[in-house]
């Protein structure tokens, strides 16, 4: 039986010419914005249209690398690479006592 989360994978995706996707660009558009997955090709090339939060950053069930979700919330909160840096280090200097304590 399919998780909750697996719902996205479920429906159905359409693929669209550039053609198609210009001439019924507001179509397509709502249809993305209501939760259908609408993809575009153009030669080999395909990109997918989805709705973004109000902040700009992926749902939560988007998975991202650590490098990626990083430099994401650097560009959301304007953090400069210095503090993007001061962060990390931080966070690496923390790792051992974390490990210390065991799992919660």
């Amino acid at each position: 039986m399919p998780r909750p989360d697996d719902s996205r994978k479920l429906r159905h995706m359409r693929t669209l010419s550039l053609e198609e996707a210009v001439t019924g660009l507001g179509r397509w558009l709502e249809l993305a914005i209501a939760g259908e997955d609408i993809r575009i090709r153009k030669g080999d090339a395909v990109v997918e249209l989805r709705p973004v939060g109000a902040s700009g950053l992926p749902s939560s069930n988007e998975d991202l690398s650590p490098r990626e979700a990083l430099r994401r919330l650097q560009a959301e909160a304007r953090l400069t690479p210095d503090q993007a840096q001061q962060y990390l280090n931080e966070v690496h200097d923390e790792r051992p006592a974390a490990e210390a304590r065991g799992p919660a």
